[in-house]
């Protein structure tokens, strides 16, 4: 929990270093990234999930929609909310 802290400030810092190289308001950028740096990571990891199910046979993400795994032939139970 320290190690993410000291980047999440570290990062930070460097944010507020280059405004200060480009002659802004350092102490602005310092606080806007500080700020907004996890709601940025928040989104990345929600957006970097899987969309599938685990094959239990070779544990490879599958399609939710999959009667059959790709990778290893796995038989799927068909799913009521899937069959047309």
């Amino acid at each position: 929990m320290m190690i993410v802290l000291v980047l999440w400030f570290l990062g930070a810092a460097i944010v507020a270093a280059i405004a200060k190289n480009k002659d802004r308001g350092a102490v602005g950028f310092f606080l806007v990234s500080l700020f907004l740096s996890p709601f940025i990571g928040l989104i990345a990891v929600l957006l970097s999930q899987p969309g599938g199910k685990k094959c239990p046979t070779c544990a490879e993400q599958v399609k939710f929609e999959a009667l059959k795994c790709r990778h290893c032939g796995h038989q799927f139970p068909p799913n009521p909310v899937y069959v047309k």
